[in-house]
């Protein structure tokens, strides 16, 4: 498996990559995710730390703290919000799928829809039949 991304950027974009499927894949709807990609919701690949690098650009890589324990790393030209690492997962870095290029296989599809509570009021869920949690909940998978 070779997974790969990257920014928005024309020249020099910053390029990712990871080499392991997945420990989970989810749809986030907390106001973090959200409010940082402007979207309605924000789907989330949880990979290994040690399965993923920064293969070009690293120095266009910033960070922005959304809460003490949560650090976004963003690209300083575009602004392109890729991948983010939460204190309570040391081991694991959560990127924004949507940053994946689009013609490969990610590894695993989103299993469940997390922080429902905090959905935006004009967004309606699909009915896919995936579990809906109000708040965090670990994958069905993880255990």
């Amino acid at each position: 498996m070779n997974v790969k991304g990257g920014c928005r950027c024309d020249n020099n974009p910053v390029r990712f990559e990871y080499n392991k499927k997945p420990f989970e894949v989810h749809y986030c709807l907390c106001t973090d995710c959200t409010d940082i990609c402007g979207g309605a919701l924000a789907v989330i690949a949880v990979l290994e730390r040690n399965a993923f690098k920064i293969t070009q650009g690293e120095n266009k890589v910033a960070n922005f703290d959304t809460k003490p324990t949560c650090h976004r790393r963003f690209c300083k030209e575009c602004g392109c919000h890729m991948f983010l690492y939460v204190d309570a997962f040391p081991d694991h870095l959560l990127i924004h799928v949507p940053t994946l290029d689009r013609d490969q296989d990610i590894g695993e599809k989103p299993d469940r829809w997390v922080f429902v509570k905090s959905k935006h009021p004009t967004v309606t869920l699909p009915d896919d039949g995936l579990p809906r949690h109000p708040g965090w909940e670990n994958s069905p998978n993880a255990g």
